[in-house]
């Protein structure tokens, strides 16, 4: 009867985890080719090239896409030139967020066979279940709300 009486008792629920991915590189978009009809060809020393590449590396876009960012920048007359890492941001944790639904969805499932089987769940598992899915929601929210502002 101890080991029934061990198996009934809450479990300790695992802390929160990191994100899913927070040591993956941005992913790249896909390509939109109607976009940009213009080709430029520029000479460059193997110095020239080679610097440019390394930044290009370090922000995680093509050199295309940097001397594009970099030209338009100097156009416009401001000094930054402009990266997507907010919005790669945002689509790594839509990536988490995916992952962490999957989880949440899965422990329902687990809950619902135990219930449909004429079983109990244990005690506060159905509404910690239901806090995370609520928690994860609002951001799934947060990131769809920054996506839309950025585009705007």
């Amino acid at each position: 009867m101890e080991g029934e009486a061990a198996d009934r008792a809450p479990r300790q629920q695992p802390p929160p985890t990191p994100p899913a991915f927070p040591d993956r590189a941005p992913r790249r978009r896909a390509r939109n080719p109607t976009e940009r009809t213009h080709k430029t060809t520029t000479r460059l020393s193997d110095t020239e090239k080679s610097e440019i590449t390394a930044a290009a590396q370090q922000r995680a876009v093509t050199v295309a896409r940097f001397l594009a960012a970099a030209g338009l920048a100097a156009a416009r007359g401001t000094t930054a030139t402009q990266t997507n890492e907010q919005l790669d941001a945002a689509v790594d944790e839509l990536a988490a967020l995916r992952t962490a639904l999957s989880r949440i969805g899965n422990n329902m499932n687990q809950i619902a066979h135990v219930h449909n089987a004429g079983g109990q769940p244990r005690p506060g598992e159905l509404d910690h279940a239901l806090t995370a899915l609520t928690r994860v929601l609002a951001r799934v929210d947060d990131a769809a709300d920054f996506l839309v502002k950025k585009r705007l």
